[in-house]
C-alpha cells in the first residue's frame, strides 16, 4: 500500500513538473509571437524551401542569437532589430 502511494505521488509530482515546464515554454513562444507581430517590429519573413525542416532552420537562427517563430507551415518570421540583420538572416538560412 505504501509503495503504491509513493509511486502514485512520484507520478503526480513528475506530471506537475512537466506541465509547468511546457506551460512556461508555451508562454515564451506566445510572447515572442506577440512581439514579432507588433506594429513597427523589424522582421523578415523566410519561406522554407521544400524538403527543408523549419525546426532545423529555427535552431540555426537561435544558435546565431535571433528570435524566430514558424508563422505558417513553411514560413518563418524572424526578428531583425539591426538594419543589416535581414541580409545576415538570409545568408544564415541559405547556408543553414
Amino acid at each position: 500500500m505504501f509503495l503504491a502511494l509513493m509511486i502514485a505521488g512520484g507520478i503526480l509530482i513528475a506530471t506537475v513538473f512537466v506541465v509547468a515546464i511546457l506551460r512556461s515554454w508555451g508562454k515564451d513562444v506566445e510572447q515572442t509571437e506577440a512581439e514579432l507581430h507588433e506594429p513597427g517590429a523589424r522582421t523578415v519573413a523566410f519561406e522554407v524551401p521544400p524538403g527543408r525542416d523549419p525546426a532545423e532552420l529555427m535552431a540555426v537562427l537561435t544558435h546565431a542569437g535571433y528570435r524566430a517563430i514558424e508563422e505558417h507551415p513553411g514560413r518563418l518570421l524572424v526578428a531583425c532589430p539591426q538594419v543589416d540583420d535581414p541580409v545576415k538572416v538570409r545568408m544564415l538560412l541559405a547556408g543553414g
